[in-house]
């Protein structure tokens, strides 16, 4: 997973897993609290635009792939760096 931050926006970018058929899951939340779902993607998406955001705030993100009831492939955390 990678993020870009446009100050405006924040893009998440990620690789979607070979064999996978589950829906994305994004996770985020500011920098030092336990992220939160907020957005399940359709099987297949590798990207998205975070709006809406306190430009002076940190955040970090996470990308979960749901492959069943019982698997789910997270990435690993990705953070901005404003400060």
């Amino acid at each position: 997973m990678s993020l870009r931050d446009n100050r405006e926006n924040i893009a998440l970018r990620w690789t979607y897993p070979a064999g996978a058929s589950g829906p994305v899951v994004l996770a985020g939340a500011p920098s030092g609290r336990q992220p939160n779902a907020f957005e399940t993607l359709p099987a297949g998406t590798t990207s998205f635009l975070v709006h809406g955001l306190d430009r002076t705030n940190d955040y970090c993100f996470t990308v979960a792939v749901v492959w069943s009831a019982d698997t789910v492939g997270r990435s690993r955390q990705v953070c901005t760096r404003r400060r």
